[in-house]
C-alpha cells in the first residue's frame, strides 16, 4: 500500500510540473501581450579597441559614467570608428538585455523608407513629413509585406543583430512603427553605425548613399526634427554640443543614443529615475540635461588624427554578444 500511494504521489507531482510547463508554454506570452517578431541575423560579436587605441583618455570615460548626468545608470557604451572602446552597465540591464526602445523606432522605419523609395517603388509622396505610421502603410503597401517581415528581410537581418520583437496593441493589429520595438541594448551599436556610415554597416551598403543625409535634413523652421532623427536643436542641455553635427535618437525616459559623424562616434546612454541619495546630496544634473554626458564623452577625445595600425584591425569581439 505504501508503494502505491508513493507511486501515486510521484505520478500526480509529475502531472503538475507536465501541466505547469505546457501553461507557461502556451499562456506566459500571453500574459507579456501579442507581439509580432522581427526575425534577426547570427548576432555575432561587434568590434572592441581599447579607449587609448581610437585616442581616448580612459580616466575621463570611467569619471563619465560616475558623473551627475550618469545617475541610475543602467547602460552607457562608447563606440568610435565602429570599435567599442567602453561600456558600463547597472540595474540589472546588461547588453543582452531586450529593452523597449520607445521612439527610437523611428530611426528604423525611417531607414527602411529609403530602402523601399529604392528597390521596391515607395511614392515620393510618402516621404513629405515624417509620420511612422503612414510610412508603415506605405512600406507595405509598396512591397506586399508586412512591415516586421520587411524590417527584419531588408534590415535587421543584414545587421546580424538578435531577433526583435514590436507590442502590439491588439491581437491581429497593424505592429506600430514609432514604438514599441524591444531589442537588445547593444544591437542599437549596428544602427548607430549604419547612421554614421551612410547606411554601411561591416562594409556592406544596407541603406542607399545618400539617405542618411536626407534623414538629417531638417523637417521644420526650428530645425529640430529630421526624419525619424532628433538633430542638435532639439536637444536640451545647459550648454551646446560640444561638437558640430550631433543628432540623436531620443528614446523611453532617459535612454538616448547620440551620434557625432565629423567624430565617427555614437554614445548610447540608458537609466533609472534620479536616484534620491544622489539627489539630496545636491550633485544631480540639471533635469532633462541631453548635452552634458555626450560632452564629456567629446571631451575625453583628443584632438590627434585616428589611425590604425594592422595589429588594431585585428580587434576582439565583445564578449558573449
Amino acid at each position: 500500500m505504501r508503494s502505491t500511494a508513493w507511486l501515486i504521489g510521484v505520478a500526480g507531482v509529475a502531472l503538475a510540473a507536465v501541466c505547469a510547463a505546457l501553461w507557461w508554454t502556451f499562456q506566459g506570452p500571453l500574459l507579456e501581450g501579442p507581439r509580432a517578431v522581427v526575425e534577426g541575423g547570427e548576432a555575432g560579436g561587434l568590434p572592441r579597441a581599447q579607449p587609448q587605441t581610437e585616442h581616448f583618455d580612459a580616466a575621463a570615460l570611467e569619471r563619465a559614467s560616475d558623473d551627475a548626468a550618469a545617475d541610475g545608470l543602467q547602460a552607457f557604451i562608447v563606440m568610435r570608428d565602429d570599435h567599442i572602446v567602453f561600456d558600463r552597465f547597472g540595474h540589472g540591464i546588461s547588453a543582452q538585455t531586450a529593452i523597449d526602445s520607445g521612439p527610437f523606432a523611428q530611426a528604423l522605419v525611417a531607414s527602411v523608407a529609403g530602402i523601399a523609395a529604392k528597390e521596391d517603388g515607395l511614392p515620393p509622396r510618402s516621404l513629405y513629413g515624417f509620420d511612422a505610421q503612414r510610412l508603415r502603410s506605405a512600406i507595405e503597401a509598396a512591397s506586399h509585406q508586412s512591415y516586421p517581415d520587411y524590417l527584419s528581410r531588408r534590415l535587421w537581418r543584414r545587421l546580424n543583430a538578435a531577433p526583435a520583437w514590436i507590442a502590439l496593441p491588439a491581437v491581429g493589429a497593424q505592429a506600430p512603427a514609432g514604438c514599441c520595438f524591444h531589442a537588445r541594448v547593444l544591437d542599437w551599436m549596428r544602427i548607430a553605425e549604419l547612421l554614421l556610415d551612410d547606411g554601411h554597416f561591416q562594409g556592406k551598403q544596407l541603406v542607399p548613399p545618400g539617405w542618411v543625409a536626407r534623414m538629417l535634413r531638417p523637417e521644420g523652421a526650428d530645425g529640430a526634427r529630421g526624419f525619424g532623427v532628433e538633430l542638435a536643436a532639439a536637444a536640451q542641455g545647459a550648454e551646446p554640443f560640444a561638437a558640430d553635427g550631433v543628432f540623436f535618437l531620443r528614446g523611453i525616459g532617459h535612454w538616448r543614443l547620440w551620434m557625432v559623424p565629423s567624430l565617427r562616434l555614437a554614445v548610447l546612454f540608458g537609466a533609472k529615475a534620479q536616484e534620491p541619495s544622489r539627489a539630496d546630496a545636491g550633485q544631480a544634473a540639471p533635469p532633462g540635461d541631453e548635452t552634458r554626458l555626450p560632452n564629456l564623452v567629446i571631451r575625453a577625445l583628443s584632438a590627434a588624427p585616428t589611425q590604425h595600425s594592422t595589429a588594431s584591425q585585428l580587434q576582439q569581439l565583445v564578449p558573449g554578444h
